[in-house]
């Protein structure tokens, strides 16, 4: 039986382990799923969790490094949208389980604290965010 040490060098466990880690804090499951409408500003996410742009840029990096996360910038802003793994098994496995959390009507109800941001321009949320 191998010990604890030449286990955890595996790769595909180490993947799982890190979205494990990443979806398992509140904000940061939160921020996934308000990226299931697509690409978004992190001011707009800023205004919907009611959250300082420092504390989403913060949880931003997690998601980034472990893989769930893309980003781009345009101008000034910063755009983030859902990224995919590109290992097969792992792919499936977050297709399902964003399907499974994006179901439940209550859990999605619960992830935006202010849904002002929905229709407004990066510029007019910018403004509102410098208020939170």
């Amino acid at each position: 039986m191998k010990d604890r040490t030449e286990r955890t060098g595996a790769p595909g466990l180490q993947t799982y382990t890190t979205i494990f880690k990443a979806l398992s804090d509140e904000t940061r499951l939160r921020i996934y799923l308000l990226l299931g409408k697509g690409e978004i500003c992190v001011c707009q996410i800023q205004v919907a969790l009611g959250m300082s742009q420092t504390k989403v840029s913060r949880h931003l990096t997690v998601l980034r490094h472990a893989g769930l996360v893309n980003a781009r910038r345009e101008g000034q802003w910063m755009y983030y949208s859902k990224a995919l793994p590109d290992n097969p098994p792992h792919r499936a496995f977050i297709r399902d389980l964003t399907r499974v959390l994006e179901a439940d009507e209550d859990l999605m109800a619960s992830v935006a604290t202010d849904d002002r941001c929905a229709g407004l321009q990066p510029d007019e949320i910018a403004r509102m965010a410098k208020n939170t």
